[in-house]
């Protein structure tokens, strides 16, 4: 799994330029409202693949260092803003005036060891590559996903090519997390999930890219016969129901036998809805309470984040029981949370001065000659050391002892 070891922002909006810190595990955005702790995640989601609409057009300049088992990668990230040039068509006296333009290039350096051994250049139209001192350069194409353009640059033309290593890069550079929501816009979201099946040719296709990974198993069930409806277990569901106090549930979808001009058949599922059983008494996610429905999409989450989890506000809505479930739901994941409340700071533990250091970021709004500017950073050594003793006490909560330090 990807872990993200450091995050530099060079330039993002009134971000003060700066170095965050992260662990593998738990990691905590702190500060008050209109700080940025949205935005920071947010951002966190864009650098890690899934990019957010609310960012679409920002110029950054961002560098994340990952490491995983095999290898590592340093990966830079800069969008600017660049005029294209005026057009004019003197047929009909038209023109255009020049206007500007989101330009992307990432530049991901990798490494075994901590050694480079491949830096690759992901421009607009062109890739280069530069290894063992020797630069290529290809032609991009599938622009549109940055694991795949790569890949395709570096194995074009190579008759021989060394394929560990290939699958390893893709691996690492497929993995994404999408930021999941405070409130329920993302349990609409999922509610939305559709399924279009092609048996004949084995095609499977869903309409939106990430999704639990528990619904893999619906593309190899028989829905030959299936009538208007079917249903399915899944596990994730499974462990909501019964956290919630149900025997068991199911995701029920509407079916449509579909022809097409090639008279292949296909099947849709559709307006996706889940059921939750105990003895006689059957009810539908419509009447989950408001801290059911995020628990619910929780868990929907976190089995369609692979290795990294990005949530916005966990706790909102859930009791004291359900915090502690959804942490053992992350399990060895990392993650990154906000919270307003002290329930999940409470859950927190560590192991050393470096650990509290590496597991909160501070966010805070401060106005100064340039304006307001938002400053993001880890605690000082001084500030970790001084709440790892209290912490050591075991007198005070996690939250208590952030609140009279000055650290939240």
């Amino acid at each position: 799994m990807n872990k993200l070891t450091k995050l530099t922002i060079n330039k993002f909006r009134n971000v003060v330029p700066t170095t965050l810190e992260f662990r593998p595990g738990l990691n905590v955005v702190l500060g008050k409202n209109a700080a940025g702790k949205t935005t920071l995640l947010r951002l966190l989601a864009t650098v890690m693949g899934a990019e957010d609409d609310a960012l679409e057009g920002d110029e950054l300049n961002v560098c994340r260092h990952v490491s995983r088992e095999s290898l590592g990668f340093e990966h830079t990230l800069i969008q600017e803003r660049v005029q294209e040039p005026a057009l004019f068509v003197k047929l009909g006296l038209h023109a255009r005036e020049s206007r500007s333009i989101p330009r992307r290039t990432d530049a991901i350096v990798f490494k075994r060891d901590g050694m480079a051994f491949l830096r690759i250049d992901m421009l607009p139209n062109t890739v280069l590559i530069s290894r063992d001192g020797k630069e290529f350069r290809r032609e991009r194409v599938f622009e549109e996903n940055l694991a795949v353009s790569l890949v395709s640059a570096l194995v074009y033309g190579q008759e021989a090519y060394d394929m560990s290593e290939t699958a390893d890069i893709f691996t690492a550079l497929a993995q994404s997390a999408r930021r999941m929501d405070e409130s329920l816009e993302d349990f609409n979201r999922l509610l939305k999930i559709e399924l279009k099946r092609e048996p004949e040719i084995g095609l499977s296709t869903w309409n939106l890219k990430d999704f639990p990974s528990s619904m893999l198993s619906i593309m190899s069930e028989d829905l030959a016969e299936a009538g208007t409806t079917a249903e399915f277990e899944l596990e994730f569901l499974g462990r909501v129901a019964k956290i919630i106090g149900y025997d068991s549930a199911r995701a029920r979808f509407d079916t449509e036998h579909l022809g097409s001009g090639t008279g292949r058949k296909s099947i849709r599922l559709s307006n996706l809805r889940f059921f939750f059983r105990r003895q006689d008494e059957e009810v539908s996610h419509e009447l989950l309470s408001y801290g059911q429905k995020r628990l619910l999409t929780f868990f929907a989450h976190v089995d369609a984040s692979g290795g990294t989890v990005i949530a916005d506000e966990l706790v909102n809505g859930l009791h004291h029981e359900w915090i502690s479930a959804c942490l053992e739901e992350i399990g060895d994941r990392q993650a990154f949370l906000t919270s307003q409340n002290p329930l999940l700071l409470d859950f927190l533990r560590f192991d050393s001065a470096e650990e509290v250091r590496q597991t909160f970021i501070l966010c805070e709004r401060v106005n100064g000659e340039a304006g307001a500017q938002l400053v993001w950073r880890n605690p000082t050594e001084e500030e970790a050391d001084s709440f790892f003793s209290a912490y050591q006490t075991g007198i005070q909560r996690v939250s208590d002892i952030l609140l009279t330090k000055g650290l939240w």
